[in-house]
């Protein structure tokens, strides 16, 4: 048996005995008048059960939204940008500001490091 395979029976069978417990005790919350207690009960197992029953065995396929053809380069709106574009660099001197290290705008509202300005 593939290990895959009986993990997968293992959590819909977890899920099914859940789902009846809450069934259950739904039920019973609802006969003593504990509405409340008993329609959530209730809900968590309609959730469960639908849940363990509408599992599909095959892993998910991967959704194309439609831009994997484009190429990252090819747009200017920073999306796909490198590591040397997306430096974050001092308005000032022209140098890259590191992490850590202390900025803030200049009187232009530019960015640059604490001793540029």
């Amino acid at each position: 048996m593939d290990f895959d395979t009986d993990v997968s029976s293992r959590g819909t069978l977890a899920r099914v005995l859940v789902a009846a417990f809450l069934g259950v005790a739904a039920i019973r919350w609802l006969w003593s008048g504990k509405r409340a207690r008993g329609a959530l009960a209730g809900v968590g197992a309609l959730a469960l059960g639908y849940a363990a029953t509408s599992e599909s065995p095959e892993p998910a396929e991967a959704v194309d939204l439609g831009g994997a053809d484009e190429s990252a380069d090819s747009t200017d709106d920073g999306v796909g940008a490198t590591d040397e574009d997306a430096e974050l660099r001092c308005a000032a001197c022209g140098e890259p500001i590191q992490l850590g290290e202390s900025r803030g705008p200049n009187e232009s509202g530019e960015i640059v490091h604490d001793a540029c300005r």
